[in-house]
């Protein structure tokens, strides 16, 4: 994770190193044309991570009893599909100031934030800045993540406790305590409500396995400064809120449990760039607002040895993602 921010930093800054790229100078010729390239620069991140952080809720669904508790440390890992690895640059969607280079076509490919760094993966790009000169420059290079390791993933981490309520029903709190440094600051909370259905309804009563429902919430908070000692107000702001509702069913086996559930998972994600800068008249001069969800479909199982409860899942989604979770319970 540090290293995509990292990437978004140098970007926003423009003094990364993996390009030729100058933002400064992109962000003089309009700030218009910045923000929509961006937009589509950063979007497989800010949507990955919402279906990441919605990973690992439930490694059952049982539900524990009276002042029973779990407390587990839950990573996750939202793949980036291939269409995540491009988005499309139509020249009808910016101003004159900004144009493929190019003039025989109106639309490319560009690397997102998860694309190629591959110089002839990137088209050029032709802007104009605040003093009426002609730019010509490649497009943003991706971080190459799937060249390198064979895949691009999102990753998150969390620490999650669970607790028995009345009439079977589970609280469970996630958190990530204030973290605060001279570079960044990341914080995370949450909460989710598990209750038991089978209690309710007859006929389910019956059935040799557990059903529940799942109702979740999380906030996730970072920021990290772009200049901490010469210009503390720089800074790169990332939020995300997500929500997810799912309904539950469990198996134990013995040591194992098979797990699963079928539900809905969303996500709001902003990302800002905060601060004043030289190239532009107006303070925080970027932001990138994203909103999606789709249905989700996980299977997962848990092995328990004495108190420790090892589980790994996989959910099916528009970022499908792989979380595995460690920790101990007391039912």
């Amino acid at each position: 994770m540090k290293k995509y921010i990292t990437i978004l930093f140098f970007m926003a800054c423009g003094s990364s190193s993996f390009s030729q790229v100058e933002l400064g100078s992109a962000l003089e010729g309009t700030l218009e044309d910045a923000t929509i390239l961006l937009k589509g620069y950063v979007r497989p991140l800010a949507e990955g991570f919402g279906y990441s952080v919605n990973g690992g809720w439930f490694t059952t669904a049982k539900t524990h009893k009276l002042f029973g508790f779990d407390v587990a440390v839950v990573a996750s890992a939202a793949m980036v599909p291939s269409s995540g690895e491009t988005f499309t640059f139509n020249n009808s969607d910016y101003s004159l100031k900004l144009q493929l280079d190019d003039a025989t076509i109106s639309s490319a490919e560009l690397p997102t934030i998860f694309g190629s760094q591959e110089l002839g993966d990137r088209p050029l790009l032709a802007f104009t800045d605040n003093d009426g000169n002609s730019v010509s420059t490649s497009a943003l290079p991706g971080a190459g993540l799937g060249k390198e390791i064979g895949f691009n993933a999102v990753p998150s981490a969390v620490i999650q406790v669970g607790v028995g309520l009345f009439k079977n029903t589970d609280l469970k709190i996630r958190f990530i305590p204030k973290q605060t440094d001279s570079e960044y600051e990341f914080s995370s909370f949450g909460f989710g409500i598990q209750h038991d259905l089978k209690q309710w309804v007859p006929f389910v009563k019956r059935l040799p396995f557990d059903v529940s429902a799942l109702v979740a919430w999380n906030d996730v908070k970072s920021k990290a400064f772009l200049d901490a000692e010469d210009n503390p107000t720089q800074a790169l702001e990332f939020t995300t809120n997500t929500f997810l509702f799912q309904i539950l069913a469990s198996k134990k086996l013995s040591i194992f449990t098979i797990y699963g559930g079928i539900g809905a998972s969303s996500y709001t994600s902003d990302v800002n760039l905060l601060g004043s800068y030289q190239e532009v008249p107006e303070p925080d001069p970027i932001s990138l607002n994203y909103k999606g969800g789709s249905m989700r479909a996980n299977l997962g199982l848990t092995m328990k040895i004495l108190f420790l409860n090892l589980s790994a899942d996989y959910a099916v989604q528009e970022y499908n993602t792989f979380s595995i979770t460690a920790g101990f319970s007391v039912r």
